[in-house]
């Protein structure tokens, strides 16, 4: 497991920053690693039990599905991507999230591809 800055060159836009990145090799077992790594990413943010374990389990099922044998492409890593609005958040507000997949071709290997799962975090209304 890594926790890398940017690899890949996705750039959501300015409203937008990377809070973090995460780095799974295919072949180890992602719940725990990516449990452990959402909890310490998003502690900070204060964010609701309800809403930090929906976002969890969102993640685990994608690097799951991602992972899975009858996957006819094979992956060298999964990438995890949490990204928040640039601006101060107000206290009190409602949380929401939307997530994007994308396959990706790895510079090295044209048989191997990267998985990446990017998490948008913003505010609801906003």
């Amino acid at each position: 497991m890594n926790t890398i800055n940017s690899s890949h060159t996705h750039s959501p836009g300015p409203e937008w920053q990377l809070l973090g990145e995460l780095e799974l090799p295919v072949g180890v077992s992602t719940n725990d690693v990516v449990h452990a790594w959402l909890t310490e990413l998003l502690s900070p943010r204060n964010l609701s039990t309800d809403f930090l374990n929906r976002v969890l389990k969102s993640a685990q099922d994608s690097a799951t599905r991602a992972l899975h044998p009858n996957i006819a492409m094979d992956f060298g890593h999964i990438h995890l991507s949490i990204y928040v609005p640039h601006e101060r958040v107000a206290k009190g507000k409602t949380w929401g999230y939307f997530h994007i997949e994308r396959i990706e071709n790895r510079k090295d290997d044209i048989v191997s591809h990267d998985h990446a799962i990017d998490f948008y975090l913003y505010m609801e209304g906003e």
